[in-house]
């Protein structure tokens, strides 16, 4: 089962997921925890940003980082001029 703990020093680190042959680099920005969660160890959301160029629709996405890999289901929440944002929640 994936933890908060998987996550809390990656914040910052560039994960990497492909779609429709392309691959998609995601930054890792934030990691919140969710209070009275009933998940055990705890409930947590992460913020990845992408790039503007490719919007990913929500979808559950390979992620691949330089020491984990996951599959996890993101959801697009935001964007800007310059990326969009996206959240994974684990409650």
């Amino acid at each position: 089962m994936v933890s908060v703990a998987d996550f809390d020093q990656a914040v910052g680190q560039t994960f990497i997921v492909e779609t429709n042959g392309k691959m998609v680099a995601l930054e890792l920005s934030a990691v919140r925890r969710i209070a009275n969660s009933p998940r055990e160890g705890g409930g947590f959301s992460l913020l990845f940003k992408g790039p503007r160029e490719m919007l990913l629709p929500q979808a559950t996405y390979h992620f691949v980082g330089s020491e984990l890999a996951h599959d996890i289901f993101i959801v697009p929440i935001s964007g800007d001029q310059t990326s969009y944002t996206y959240e994974a929640v684990f409650n």
